[in-house]
């Protein structure tokens, strides 16, 4: 990493002005585009030109270079799942973009407290022993689900938050101010990995109408191409999630992730979240898709979405390590306080403990007046499933073996 001393001809003034505009490195500097840069108060296109071109020359950036001398320094980082680690050739690759898009509960934002977790492993166990800059745009994170996945991979909840450095964004011009602000903290911080969750969430709210399409797109192709040059600069990781709209093809249709061409050219990687089943509720399963990467073929895998983030099976060994013993939260809300099953009777145990049963299901269920775990096993699955809409005799079957499984556990 060079310093903006380095770069020929320039003065104190320039540098301060270009720090306070998130410029802080001669690489950040040759990088910028020249408008981004002219537009800077008290430089100037000429002066722009100069310092940009100056910039290159001095990190050898004006001339061709064999291939056989290009340097990779990539590095991965662990997502929690082996499965999903494969696909994506070991991990969320460093100096690259990855967009993860999906429908509602697909296990977007879970991956990226997952990861905003492991990156500050040891290397030895897939981590990079880095922080991490987090914009959240949804208002989604949750410290608690931090402080739970740092048990399961035995950090210290405390000292795991003090390392992620959250920014909730209100606005697309504060996301954009944002990312500029996150190359502070990578140089300063050593952020090795850049969270934004999710991309298009506020441009999707706020650019409306096809008249509103190109002034959208020219701010996320500049948000695109600072996250790019981020994370080249810092050898960085960068995880975007997105949202989804449905698209219809024929007489079919499918999600497909927004943001058009400018999203599809501008990531390194894109994958796919689906869910499995009806419903979201009915499994933690989830399946994912590599859609589009430099040297990864197109293969996909089935992980779980759990209450310690993302995880190759749909329960995870806790480890009881000293000073980690606080209580690890459900997953989802109960109804009604939930205590263990030892030596209750089966009417005793509420029908949301049974796997793949969430609180719809179970209200559904009470209405055609079966309560307990012992009407349910009885039921006949063929008729149930016909009174309750979106429950097929497979899926009343599969309730059934579950509560059986949890009336011998």
């Amino acid at each position: 990493m060079s310093d903006l001393n380095d770069v020929k001809s320039i003065n104190s003034r320039q540098i301060k002005l270009l720090q306070e505009n998130g410029i802080s490195t001669a690489e950040a500097l040759a990088m910028s585009p020249h408008l981004i840069v002219a537009n800077i108060d008290g430089l100037g296109e000429k002066t722009a030109k100069k310092l940009i071109w100056n910039a290159r020359n001095a990190l050898g950036m004006t001339e061709f270079t064999s291939a056989s001398q290009i340097s990779e320094n990539t590095e991965l980082i662990t997502t929690g799942s082996s499965e999903l680690n494969r696909i994506l050739g070991g991990g969320v690759q460093t100096g690259k973009l990855t967009e993860v898009y999906g429908p509602f509960k697909s296990g977007k934002t879970a991956l990226a407290h997952t990861i905003s977790v492991t990156v500050q492993l040891p290397e030895s166990r897939g981590g990079l022993n880095g922080s991490v800059a987090y914009i959240d745009t949804e208002n989604t994170f949750s410290k608690e689900k931090i402080k739970r996945i740092a048990k399961r991979f035995e950090l210290n909840p405390k000292e795991v938050l003090s390392k992620i450095y959250h920014a909730r964004i209100y606005s697309s011009d504060h996301q954009s101010q944002m990312i500029q602000k996150a190359e502070t903290i990578c140089k300063t911080r050593v952020a090795r990995l850049l969270v934004i969750d999710s991309l298009m969430a506020l441009l999707r709210s706020e650019y409306v109408g096809i008249g509103k399409l190109a002034p959208r797109q020219a701010v996320l192709n500049g948000m695109i191409h600072a996250l790019s040059r981020i994370a080249e600069t810092y050898n960085c990781a960068v995880l975007l999630t997105n949202q989804v709209a449905t698209r219809m093809m024929g007489m079919f249709s499918g999600n497909d992730a927004i943001g058009g061409n400018i999203v599809a050219h501008g990531c390194h990687f894109r994958v796919m979240f689906k869910t499995k089943g009806f419903s979201a509720n009915n499994s933690l399963k989830r399946r994912a898709v590599i859609v589009d990467a430099p040297d990864l073929p197109p293969e996909e895998c089935e992980f779980y979405i759990t209450g310690v983030g993302v995880s190759d099976t749909d329960t995870v060994d806790m480890p009881q390590s000293k000073g980690l013993d606080f209580e690890i939260e459900s997953l989802y809300e109960e109804s009604e306080p939930v205590a263990e099953n030892t030596g209750r009777g089966m009417d005793e145990i509420p029908l949301i403990k049974v796997k793949g049963i969430g609180k719809g299901s179970m209200e559904n269920l009470h209405a055609q007046g079966i309560t307990s775990i012992n009407e349910l096993i009885e039921a006949d699955p063929d008729e149930l499933s016909s009174k309750i809409n979106g429950a097929s005799s497979k899926m009343v079957n599969e309730w059934q073996k579950n509560a059986k499984i949890l009336l011998h556990t």
